[in-house]
């Protein structure tokens, strides 16, 4: 569907466009301090990001992402999740993080006390963590999914983990994480 420019529309060729729609976002300076900046810059770009299928080819069957933006403080990455996708149990390699679900649903999973603890997470809604948060992210739902993270320090790394003997996690492997245009 096409929408005619206003008077007070200007059109654009700008070759950011996720730092204009970002602008549109709820600006980080109006965070008041009670819940984490990340959490804030994540549902921000949620409320203004377009569902993955919407924009690109939804056939996939494997999980796709995409940087959004890369600053000093953060970054933030746009997530699509086909139907029975995820990512086993990983943290962000000490960064503190966030993700908001723009469309569909996603299920969390952490370990407390030897059992797995889901939290399902719809479209409109975020969770923020700590440097020393490990998960697993899925998507359990009927349709795909895409969702904001936002890591600040900026991600450098993931380290992988794999359920050890006593029923706890141990690292299985460390992969680094290296944004688009960075030294490898």
């Amino acid at each position: 569907m096409h929408t005619p420019l206003t008077s007070t529309d200007t059109p654009t060729t700008d070759s950011d466009p996720w730092g204009r729609v970002s602008s549109r976002a709820v600006h980080p300076s109006s965070h008041s301090g009670d819940e984490p900046l990340v959490g804030v810059i994540a549902a921000g770009l949620a409320a203004v990001a377009m569902p993955w299928e919407l924009t690109r080819a939804a056939n996939s069957t494997e999980r796709a992402y995409e940087l959004l933006l890369a600053t000093e403080t953060y970054d933030a990455w746009l997530i699509h999740w086909p139907v029975g996708t995820g990512l086993e149990a990983h943290d962000h390699g000490g960064s503190t993080g966030a993700f908001a679900v723009v469309s569909g649903v996603l299920d969390e999973d952490v370990e407390r006390d030897g059992e797995t603890v889901t939290r399902r997470v719809p479209a409109g809604q975020s969770v923020t963590f700590g440097g020393d948060h490990v998960h697993a992210v899925v998507n359990r739902g009927e349709a795909g999914a895409t969702s904001v993270h936002v890591y600040s320090p900026p991600l450098s790394s993931m380290s992988f983990y794999r359920e050890s003997a006593d029923g706890g996690y141990e690292v299985d492997r460390v992969d680094q994480v290296f944004a688009p245009g960075s030294a490898a």
